[in-house]
């Protein structure tokens, strides 16, 4: 028996059909927006945090470089320069070296990425900045004994 009232329930239930899809799609691309949001945000820590471990080994590398034939122990500047370039080619990244008068040594790295996703920009550019000095022993060129 079918009555006036469960027909019109019917053609109610009829018109709701899909209402559903459209608030879903919408919040779909909204998660996966976020989510391409936080995985290319974290490579850029990532590739940030990796400029900056380079920058302290190519650092470390040319302090290592010492000049021990004269009667200090001092930096030796063409070998340190080599070694901080050869270091920074070796993992994929470029970047200055400045040796100051006062012995200390600073890198700049620099490295080139592609992003995972892309969202935030095809390519990540990071740089880190790392400083290191020959501690025990050395003295600036022209400096008293």
């Amino acid at each position: 028996m079918t009555t006036a009232g469960n027909t019109e329930n019917r053609a109610n239930l009829a018109s709701d059909e899909g209402s559903v899809t459209v608030p879903a799609a919408v919040l779909v691309a909204a998660l996966l927006l976020v989510l391409a949001l936080v995985v290319d945000g974290g490579a850029r820590l990532r590739a940030t945090s990796r400029a900056d471990s380079l920058a302290a080994e190519a650092a470390r590398a040319a302090v290592s470089a010492v000049d021990l034939r004269g009667p200090t122990v001092v930096v030796d500047r063409p070998a340190a320069v080599a070694a901080t370039r050869a270091y920074l080619a070796a993992n994929d990244a470029t970047g200055t070296v400045t040796l100051n008068p006062d012995g200390t040594i600073q890198v700049q790295a620099r490295l080139s990425r592609p992003a995972p996703v892309g969202l935030l920009g095809g390519t990540i550019e990071a740089t880190g900045i790392a400083t290191a000095q020959l501690s025990v022993g050395v003295r600036p060129p022209g400096a008293a004994q």
